[in-house]
């Protein structure tokens, strides 16, 4: 990578949104000589979007590190060129630029990414990745293998799921192969195992492993798992395996935040699978109502592109009311009974206000705007009367209430700016 661009990426990183930089400018590589940054994107529509949004942003930081530099936006054009495989196959779309960064993720990113570059030399040996199912803990692992393999091609990498492992082990005791499949494990370099809490309960597993494991820690090699639990509670787990993974790195996954969500979402809908057009607006309005994992949101995708390809919809037109159709129950409203003091504050943070600008008497527009959006939406998801609703803003009457929610609903039908406003606001109250 170009010096230059890599002292770029780090102040990039602080001036620009975290979903911005992972979805948009992470991907792009770098190729610099004494007068020219030139900036790759792997697709036309990355190289759009940065040429169109991001640009001076990256003019800015490019002069902070190199002011003799002009720059070039392109696309990268494909080679043929292929590097011999030396270990086991891992997926090709799981790499640390196909991954979105969030704070759910970013330390074990840093972490995983740090082993990559030194498999050699890594003190984080074991390092396990922990969390529920569809958060990203397969992708960061071989995104490791990956990037491992192309710093050192002559590097064994091998990935195995844990049930795979175990199938091998009952196979080779069986036909009297267990000393091979050992050597076969003792090989690696890395040594990649997803699922590792499925091993519990498997005597025979365990205690194969036990030695395998023993043999590439003594002789430097990394080892990486992925677990649903910090292994120190996993059941049936012998006490010398739990002692050997627990001396090491263990990092948690959580579930993503609401603009991780929408930055996965973007980043997806831009790949040659999905392919679909889907705007941040949209992307916002599907993550505020699938909340679980990565998996529920490519399959909130998939389930749009089929809708939008069967029914032969132009994707230019694609609107929230087509999404709605699509995603049916997945995207239903979920949101009742919230706190007034819950709406009052991510209205006021919206707006730029404080709490009490909206209970006060001024009559300036814009607080009267956040004032009123705040009564409609208190009307829409608390329990209280509109005289209770009133008492919440400066003791205000029921026919105030009434007036304000009369008036959101005229501006929302004119403004499309304010009715943004309030779908962004009820996504907040929906993620609290």
């Amino acid at each position: 990578m170009s010096q230059t661009w890599s002292q770029c990426l780090n102040t990039l990183k602080d001036t620009i949104p975290l979903s911005q930089y992972s979805v948009w400018v992470q991907p792009l590589t770098a190729l610099e000589n004494k007068e020219q940054l030139s900036l790759l994107a792997p697709t036309a529509k990355i190289k759009d979007y940065v040429s169109k949004h991001l640009k001076p942003q990256i003019k800015s930081a490019v002069r902070q590190h190199n002011k003799n530099l002009t720059i070039s936006i392109g696309v990268v054009t494909p080679t043929n060129t292929t590097i011999k495989q030396h270990s086991t196959p891992l997926f090709e779309d799981y790499t640390f630029d196909n991954l979105v960064l969030g704070s759910a993720n970013q330390m074990a990113y840093g972490a995983t990414k740090q082993i990559a570059e030194n498999i050699k030399a890594s003190p984080y040996n074991p390092f396990i990745i922990y969390g529920g199912s569809g958060l990203g803990k397969t992708h960061l692992m071989q995104a490791a293998g990956h990037l491992a393999k192309a710093k050192n091609p002559n590097l064994k990498v091998l990935y195995v799921p844990l049930m795979d492992f175990v199938r091998n082990i009952t196979s080779s005791l069986r036909h009297k192969t267990i000393e091979n499949i050992k050597l076969f494990y003792q090989s690696a370099d890395l040594l990649l195992v997803d699922d590792i809490h499925l091993i519990a309960g498997k005597e025979k597993s365990q205690e194969e492993f036990f030695h395998i494991f023993n043999f590439l820690f003594n002789g430097q090699k990394q080892i990486i798992f992925t677990c649903d639990q910090p292994p120190k509670n996993i059941i049936s787990l012998e006490n010398r395996l739990k002692t050997r993974f627990s001396q090491g790195l263990n990092l948690q996954l959580t579930p993503p935040e609401l603009e991780m969500r929408a930055a996965i979402l973007l980043k997806k809908s831009h790949t040659e699978k999905i392919n679909i057009n889907l705007t941040e607006d949209l992307a916002l309005f599907i993550a505020g109502h699938i909340t679980s994992n990565v998996r529920d949101l490519e399959g909130a995708l998939l389930k749009l592109k089929a809708f939008v390809d069967f029914s032969r919809i132009d994707q230019l037109t694609l609107s929230k009311e087509v999404v709605e159709t699509a995603l049916g129950d997945l995207i239903q409203p979920r949101i009742t009974n919230v706190d007034v003091n819950d709406i009052q504050k991510e209205v006021s943070k919206h707006y730029a206000l404080t709490i009490s600008d909206l209970s006060s008497k001024s009559r300036k527009q814009h607080t009267v705007l956040a004032r009123q959006m705040a009564i409609y939406i208190c009307h829409e998801l608390s329990a209280l009367s509109l005289n209770k609703i009133g008492k919440q803003f400066g003791n205000r009457d029921h026919s105030t209430v009434i007036h304000a929610i009369k008036k959101i609903n005229e501006k929302m039908l004119i403004s499309t700016e304010i009715k943004n406003d309030y779908d962004v606001i009820k996504l907040k109250l929906a993620n609290l």
